[in-house]
């Protein structure tokens, strides 16, 4: 029978057993009452445009169980302790949804379980059809599905952190699909719930996850998760209407904008993407506040100051104050289910691989910050691993694992956590300029002229690379509107002086260096607040994986 706009009470055989009590015990006595509880035997389903049949199936411990469906487009047929669901071809080019669900108990003992239906309207395109990745490119309005059936891009290499030992490379008892979060470029709360519209549907038979856009142009995060709610894998999803052009540079093929950034023009707001610490596929929102100028001291040619004392307080406050209206850490949302975890969360200790990764993966919306108060020397600047181990080969675990990438430098290897979309990867070792040996930085400031919040990369591929901000090892968001901080797949560090860093294009006193900061003080480059700490949160401008030219 069809149900339409209506709730459809069917008296069933309960599939659980009512623990029953005897005639002198009640929940006075001290016997805990049985509440109401229902479920579902899958909770989505995604039937063809051609339309189809799906079959579930409901267990309670209610003997009257009602269904609630608005969708007029299905018909569902009830039987003692199933819902089958019979659909028409789809007359329409878009996808339609419908949301089932059922009910068991009333009033306030009282317990719900919803299912998913989705009907495809024209094919949705398959994003992982040439190549399956941690981020995909989307357009607004448009519906999508990918392959959920393996992590990342389903053949690369860990990058040397014993993860795939581990946890393997499939995906395992995945029940259903989430939105995690979603947030457009400028902090509007209200326009962020629509750059997934609806709900991301997970099918089982398909084992790939379906959704579609809204009309406005973000990012969103959408995991996969088992029946208890335990992420098991996301992907980041980028929306963007401007296409997305490459030049050449270094002999390397780079996208013309940040990872995650809706354009590239100097003082927009949404060219500044989104910020990843080294190694995480997964992304942090940068400050949703405009570009500002932010007041400088004034210095001789040595950089010491050349002010006055009061003149030197008078900038000092107007610095601070700036900062603080520009520095603001991003809770958006949308209509997903995660809140934001910056500052203040202590990361685990993880003394062995895998470390943190399998962590990191189930909690996508928490910044992993450095830990400075373990008493083990050295190895904290990472969230990885807070010490140096040598594994099988001999290799030191924390400073030879190359979570984005080989440590050759003529080639780009994608990792099992690259963060960049399918066909591109974080730039490999020497991606904006020569490192000489150990950790001293290469002035390549020579390359590189100021612009409007950013630099432009005048002796490079002439593209802009704007003062995005980023996370420090606390997980507070600092420098906005001043600095550049850019990740390469660099990994430096050994057994004897792991310095827990990666390479960075970064700028110091307005000149733009690329290696590991300070600059040519190997001491002080150990320093776990220096810029190239692992657990820094920084931009990624992305690369096409191929031999340099």
């Amino acid at each position: 029978m069809k149900i339409h706009n209506k709730i459809y009470s069917f008296m069933a055989v309960a599939m659980l057993l009512i623990a029953s009590c005897s005639d002198n015990t009640s929940a006075l006595d001290g016997v805990e009452p049985i509440f109401a509880s229902v479920e579902l035997s899958t909770s989505s389903a995604v039937i063809a445009r051609e339309g189809g049949m799906k079959k579930i199936f409901v267990a309670t411990n209610r003997e009257a169980w009602d269904v609630v469906c608005e969708a007029e487009w299905l018909d569902i047929s009830i039987e003692e302790s199933s819902l089958t669901f019979f659909v028409d071809q789809n007359p329409g080019s878009e996808s339609r949804l419908a949301i089932v669900e059922v009910v068991a108990g009333s009033g306030n003992d009282t317990a719900k379980a919803r299912f998913k239906l989705m009907q495809e309207g024209e094919k949705a395109v398959d994003l992982s059809a040439k190549e399956r990745a941690n981020c995909y490119i989307a357009r607004t309005s448009t519906t999508y599905r990918f392959d959920a059936s393996v992590k990342g891009n389903g053949n690369g290499g860990d990058g040397n952190t014993e993860y795939l030992r581990t946890f393997g490379v499939a995906i395992n008892d995945a029940a259903y699909a989430d939105l995690v979060w979603e947030a457009t470029f400028d902090g509007d709360k209200t326009r962020s719930c629509d750059i997934i519209s609806g709900s991301p549907i997970y099918s089982p038979e398909q084992k790939a996850i379906y959704f579609t856009t809204g009309a406005i142009e973000g990012n969103a995060l959408i995991s996969v998760c088992d029946k208890g709610g335990k992420i098991l894998w996301s992907w980041h999803i980028w929306v963007t209407d401007e296409e997305i052009s490459t030049s050449t540079a270094n002999g390397l093929v780079w996208q013309d904008r940040n990872l995650g950034a809706g354009c590239n023009t100097p003082g927009e707001i949404s060219n500044r993407g989104l910020l990843y610490q080294w190694g995480r596929k997964e992304p942090f929102l940068p400050s949703p506040a405009p570009y500002i100028e932010i007041p400088k001291h004034r210095y001789n040619d040595n950089y010491e100051i050349d002010e006055s004392e009061e003149e030197y307080n008078r900038v000092q406050e107007a610095i601070v104050a700036a900062r603080e209206q520009v520095n603001i850490n991003n809770t958006q949302t949308g209509e997903g289910s995660a809140e934001w975890h910056y500052a203040g969360f202590a990361t685990p200790v993880a003394l062995n691989a895998p470390g943190n990764i399998d962590y990191a993966l189930r909690h996508p919306t928490t910044f992993l910050g450095c830990r400075t108060d373990i008493p083990i020397g050295e190895y904290v600047f990472d969230w990885y691993l807070q010490q140096d181990l040598m594994n099988a080969n001999g290799e030191m675990m924390q400073a030879s694992s190359y979570l984005w990438g080989s440590s050759d430098q003529n080639k780009t290897y994608k990792t099992l956590f690259d963060p960049c979309p399918a066909g591109y990867t974080v730039p490999p070792q020497g991606a904006f300029g020569e490192v000489p040996d150990g950790y001293a930085c290469t002035d390549v400031n020579k390359e590189w002229t100021m612009q409007d919040y950013g630099w432009t990369w005048s002796g490079g591929n002439g593209d802009y690379f704007p003062s995005t901000g980023n996370f420090d090892v606390s997980g507070l968001i600092g420098e906005t509107s001043e600095r550049l901080l850019y990740w390469t797949a660099k990994s430096y560090g050994s057994g004897t002086n792991g310095f827990g860093k990666a390479g960075t294009l970064f700028v110091a006193f307005d000149e733009v260096y690329y290696g590991v900061y300070p600059i040519l003080d190997g001491a002080e480059a150990a320093a776990w607040y220096s810029y190239g700490a692992r657990c820094y949160g920084a931009s990624v401008r992305c690369v096409k994986i191929s031999n340099r030219q």
